[in-house]
């Protein structure tokens, strides 16, 4: 669901008026539908009031019986929004899970041996570590085109799974020691930007392998969500930490160990370059 939340501020501004104004706003895009009904859906959830989904269905219907305009509210907005959930499923709704599971494996099973991976060949490391992500998608169901010519360069995966929206994620390496520090991951947030434009996706992901004791702390507005994100210029971009790093001692007796922060603006300022 976090996928489809990220959008809200696609129509955020026409939800509020079908409840403020009672405006009966369409939708032009399958993408803003689906998330308008999800907007429209959570409120009435959230609402104290108990005929909010009566309310909004008369901005639509002009029954006057209270199941018929339960029935109109239901095809307005249930059942579209069920539609959408249906058919996008296997895609994009379920890559940032998959992803999420891929970290929780790397961190829990194969810590050792992918930081020996990056430590045996730092120069070429990088892309082995890419290689064992699109070797774990892969085996997941997602067939990729490894590295097209694009635009902007060459991103590093772009998949051609079932539908129509491909992946673009990225992989980087995060090690201020070995300069691969705040400005690596920013110039790394920007390519794969870049890639949405090209490729015309809404959603990026950019996968971030920890190879030291510094931890990457998102300092970002959206922070409601569980795995940390940017939006820019209606483009979403997930940030994903892979911690391989082989620690000393175990969690409860390193004590507060040094972060690196990145907002917004560290982010962004590689649009001002």
């Amino acid at each position: 669901m976090e996928s489809i939340e990220v959008q809200a501020h696609l129509v955020e501004s026409d939800v509020n008026r079908i409840f403020d104004s009672r405006d009966a706003i369409v939708f032009e895009s399958e993408l803003e539908n689906a998330v308008a009904c999800f907007l429209v859906l959570k409120r009435c959830v959230e609402s104290d009031d108990d005929h909010a989904e009566i309310n909004v269905a008369h901005n639509y219907s002009h029954e006057s019986k209270y199941n018929e305009i339960l029935e109109s509210f239901k095809d307005i907005f249930v059942e579209p929004f069920y539609d959408f959930l249906d058919e996008h499923l296997d895609d994009s709704s379920l890559l940032l899970s998959l992803l999420v599971k891929y970290k929780h494996k790397c961190e829990w099973f194969q810590r050792e041996s992918l930081l020996k991976t990056w430590e045996a060949d730092t120069r070429r490391g990088e892309k082995k570590l890419a290689m064992h992500l699109y070797e774990y998608l892969y085996d997941q169901g997602i067939n990729f085109s490894i590295e097209p010519a694009s635009a902007s360069g060459e991103a590093d995966a772009v998949s051609s799974q079932q539908g129509e929206e491909p992946l673009i994620a990225d992989v980087k390496i995060f090690n201020p020691d070995k300069s691969k520090g705040k400005g690596y991951i920013a110039k790394g947030f920007r390519q794969v930007y870049d890639y949405t434009l090209d490729y015309n996706e809404p959603v990026g992901y950019l996968i971030i392998f920890k190879t030291c004791e510094e931890e990457l702390k998102f300092s970002l507005p959206d922070s409601a969500q569980s795995t940390p994100f940017v939006k820019h210029n209606n483009k979403t971009i997930f940030f994903l930490v892979v911690d391989v790093h082989a620690y000393e001692v175990s969690a409860s007796k390193r004590g507060k160990l040094k972060s690196v922060e990145f907002t917004e603006d560290d982010l962004s300022g590689e649009f001002n370059k």
